[in-house]
């Protein structure tokens, strides 16, 4: 029995390891180990709860801001492209108005009675509005007016330029020209006057709605 007992005390028991292994310090890191997701742990489970300290009025805030920036781009997108549009329509009008009030004006100063005719027909087919009304009359005085007076006419230069848009739709075009006229009482008179012509949209097209000659 002693023999025992004295073994005993000399082999340390696993009671005495236990004592000889160090305490642990509630204060102590926690591992790497301790990290350790744990079976079932979903990290899911807590986003929403760290997304709730961020404050439910910023999180707002933030998406709100988003929302002006979005919708800014978008807005001014729109209008820049609005507006290049608008640009490009009012240039293909003011063309296609200038083109007509040249052709149309260029036919009231008929060469000659040869092509008189054809004048004429020109003449009532630009027209509209309240020259439309006075076309075929003013053809018919024009023709009587050249054959009486064996009249002769060169241009000699034209130059159109957009005066100005008016609410209705119409441009009015002022046409500068100078011209050379021969009748009977005199040989290449030279003269200078300037017409403002205001083209109305017509038919796919622009038509003389006033005719009138400007003095200053």
């Amino acid at each position: 029995m002693e023999g025992d007992a004295g073994a005993r005390r000399l082999n340390p028991t696993d009671e005495q390891d236990s004592l000889d292994q160090p305490l642990t310090d509630p204060t102590d890191t926690p591992s790497e180990q301790d990290d350790a997701p744990v079976e079932g742990y979903r990290e899911s489970d807590v986003t929403p709860r760290r997304a709730e300290k961020l404050g439910r009025g910023w999180v707002a805030s933030i998406a709100a801001v988003l929302l002006l920036a979005a919708a800014g781009v978008g807005v001014g997108g729109y209008l820049a492209l609005k507006s290049h549009d608008q640009s490009e329509a009012l240039a293909r009008a003011e063309n296609e108005a200038v083109a007509a009030a040249k052709d149309c004006v260029a036919a009231t100063q008929a060469p000659d009675t040869a092509i008189m005719s054809a004048s004429q027909a020109k003449i009532i087919n630009c027209s509209t509005g309240d020259f439309g009304a006075q076309a075929a009359l003013y053809s018919g005085v024009l023709a009587d007016a050249y054959q009486a007076g064996n009249v002769k006419v060169q241009v000699t230069e034209m130059r159109t330029a957009v005066e100005g848009h008016n609410d209705d739709g119409t441009v009015d075009v002022m046409v500068a020209m100078r011209i050379k006229v021969s009748n009977l009482e005199v040989s290449d008179q030279e003269q200078g006057y300037r017409l403002r012509a205001q083209m109305a949209p017509e038919d796919g097209t622009y038509k003389i709605s006033k005719l009138e000659q400007v003095t200053s």
